[in-house]
């Protein structure tokens, strides 16, 4: 019997462990594109972020369908789910962050525009009665939030609001709820089709959003960038979105929107964690008692789905 449990113990922990990859890596991707934003307009840099790796996804996608003789055709409605994912992706994520941290700074898009994803997916999730409220989400998302704060209150530019931000923190918010809606949105697809198709699509749609700004600028723009510059954009697109999309959206149809989004406030700890490696950047007891903080929250919000691994098992 013991033989049993084990294994399935090991394999129903592996999307816990995939996403803990995921913001690693994203953690590290905050990092090169502070480097890399220094050269690249952000909506040009994630235009070419999605478009340059459309075409390797495609052909990836086909051989893997067609190897496993999977159908690449999807329902209408989920056809028009994910074209509406994938501008949500592009538009309403990516280049919505960007445009809203000119207006605001990176400590309040650490929290408003990922720390208050979990807090939206669950209120949606309560309304579409697709998920219970207990005490440990209570008590676990706020500690979480407020050591989100914590974290990024010890860096120079810290969490504040005022006037002079209203307008980029407004957009971050929406930012939230637009994250939210994508995450609920993917969980219905995940398990329907191959999670390949899922990817090319979303990616295609969304660098097809951002195609005009790519057009708009001419062959000395992109002779001006540096390695750096470059390197930054191979990794984003290569590491941060082929990699990090996959393993973010396995996990996602195995523990679900709610879980899978409370692995976000991993990210400022990553990324503080990158920031001194990479940039060598200082942490200070702001950074640890708030890493401390989210870990714990993240114990507590995730408790009860591990209670009811333990009884399957």
């Amino acid at each position: 019997m013991q033989a049993t449990k084990a294994p399935h113990r090991f394999f129903s922990f592996l999307p816990h462990l995939s996403l803990i990859i995921v913001y690693i890596i994203f953690g590290i991707n905050i990092s090169s594109m502070k480097l890399g934003g220094q050269e690249w307009d952000p909506f040009v840099f994630n235009g070419l972020r999605f478009l340059s790796i459309t075409p390797l996804l495609w052909l990836y996608t086909y051989y893997y369908c067609r190897k496993r003789k999977l159908s690449m055709r999807m329902k209408s409605k989920d056809f028009m789910l994910i074209v509406v994912l994938g501008v949500i992706t592009g538009l309403g994520m990516e280049a919505l962050l960007s445009y809203a941290l000119q207006y605001s700074n990176a400590a309040n898009g650490s929290v408003l525009g990922r720390g208050l994803m979990p807090i939206v997916t669950v209120i949606i999730s309560l309304a579409l009665r697709e998920m219970g409220l207990t005490w440990r989400i209570m008590v676990g998302l706020p500690l979480a939030l407020l050591s989100a704060v914590v974290i990024v209150s010890g860096s120079s530019q810290g969490f504040h609001l005022n006037s002079d931000s209203l307008r980029g923190d407004s957009l971050l918010l929406l930012r939230s709820v637009f994250g939210a809606v994508y995450l609920i949105g993917v969980s219905r697809l995940v398990g329907k089709y191959p999670l390949p198709l899922l990817i090319s699509m979303e990616v295609t749609f969304a660098g097809i959003c951002l195609l005009p700004f790519v057009l708009n600028m001419d062959f000395h723009y992109f002779a001006s960038v540096s390695a750096a510059g470059w390197i930054s954009l191979i990794y984003t697109s290569v590491f941060a979105t082929i990699l990090g999309y996959t393993l973010h959206n396995w996990s996602l149809g195995h523990l679900g929107p709610f879980k899978s989004s409370v692995y976000g406030y991993l990210l400022p700890i990553t990324g503080a964690l990158a920031g001194l490696w990479i940039l060598k950047e200082h942490i200070g007891l702001n950074q640890i008692l708030g890493g401390l903080g989210v870990l714990l929250a993240m114990y507590l919000v995730q408790k009860d789905r591990m209670q009811v691994l333990r009884k399957s098992a």
